[in-house]
């Protein structure tokens, strides 16, 4: 129809941004935004906003605090970065680089679904290698690698830590990932939308230097409280950001959204953040007794919960105790009877929530 690219036209999008529940919930534990919101010691002085009258200037600046933010673990330069709309703009960007029909992909089941929503749209072909229930979901790189050693060429995209269930690979398994994609010409983005929850070590990020067929995606929406500035950037060897920049959205950082993730850089918002994910997360992983949990880390701010029977709809089981959540039914690998929930402020409302919900569930 009209030249439009046929892979669209009867497409279901299953990304969750676009299926959440309308309803008058009592918390919000939807959306992977940090459970404690922005930096409080964050203030806009009002001369900036008569900056938005220009084009932004060079992003210099920031690239040159971003490489600063993990000078310990790994020696960065501003032409290691680009910086894009959030982590989604930099996947887009990333997929446009790489992808055309029939490119093979390979990832895990379930990931991040914006993404895998995205490789439709190319008439990929997606082939990912699920994260078992008998498992509790935890990844297992022999399963990876077996699947990886049947394809040369492919393109390998993984979350990590992984959306949905939270959990952190550890980067000695990522490491062997790339390694093996390199020896079969393979291109790996490493999507760390998350990465703030672990630490620096643990990040893809140290692993840019040795290895010139990865790149790694970060964003200032999670950890650093700041998912409305829409700012996310890839980092990756020279050579790569320059063949990223000739796809990527000119001006894709604004002056306010600049101003801010300088300030954040500077902030302890942070290593905040992610004590208070700690102890949140050991009261939710210990509450529970009829609603499972997914492998996960204590630090990362989501899970995945699931009940064994598959035909209950845990999503509207939450929903009548007051609990908004994702449904997992668009998750590849994943259906109705789990969902990936975001801990909250107010973890006493959140487990007598869940407690109900376990009481309804009896």
């Amino acid at each position: 129809m009209y030249g439009i690219n046929k892979y669209i036209l009867d497409q279901i999008r299953n990304d969750y941004s676009e299926h959440l529940s309308d309803f008058p919930y009592k918390i919000d534990c939807s959306m992977g935004s940090n459970p404690y919101g922005a930096w409080p010691g964050l203030e806009l002085p009002k001369e900036l906003f008569t900056s938005i009258a220009q084009y932004p200037e060079s992003d210099s600046e920031l690239k040159q605090a971003i490489a600063a933010y993990y000078s310990k673990d790994v020696n960065l330069t501003e032409n290691n970065i680009t910086l894009t709309c959030g982590s989604i703009g930099a996947m887009l960007a990333l997929n446009r680089m790489v992808l055309k029909e029939g490119k093979i992909i390979l990832g895990i089941a379930p990931q991040f679904t914006a993404v895998v929503d995205d490789f439709v749209t190319y008439g990929c072909k997606y082939n990912p290698v699920y994260l078992r229930k008998e498992d509790n979901y935890r990844f297992n790189l022999d399963n990876f690698l077996r699947e990886l050693s049947k394809h040369h060429t492919a393109y390998i995209y993984i979350d990590n830590p992984n959306n949905p269930t939270g959990q952190i690979i550890p980067i000695e398994e990522i490491e062997e990932i790339i390694k093996e994609a390199k020896a079969r010409n393979s291109f790996v983005v490493i999507d760390e939308a998350y990465g703030d929850y672990m630490d620096n070590v643990n990040s893809a990020i140290k692993l840019i230097e040795k290895y010139d067929n990865l790149a790694t995606v970060r964003t200032f929406s999670k950890g650093f409280g700041a998912a409305g500035i829409r700012l996310g950037y890839i980092i990756a060897q020279e050579n790569i950001i320059n063949l990223v920049n000739k796809v990527n959205v000119p001006f894709s950082k604004n002056s306010i959204a600049e101003y801010i993730a300088l300030r954040l850089l500077e902030s302890d918002w942070i290593p905040q953040t992610k004590k208070r994910v700690y102890e949140a997360k050991k009261i939710l992983l210990n509450g529970l007794t009829k609603i499972k949990i997914a492998h996960t880390a204590y630090t990362v701010p989501i899970s995945l919960l699931y009940y064994d029977d598959e035909e209950i709809d845990l999503s509207k089981v939450l929903e009548k105790t007051g609990v908004r959540a994702i449904t997992c039914a668009g998750y590849e690998g994943l259906d109705q009877n789990s969902v990936r929930l975001n801990i909250h402020e107010n973890m006493d409302l959140l487990m007598e929530c869940l407690h109900n919900a376990e009481k309804l569930l009896s």
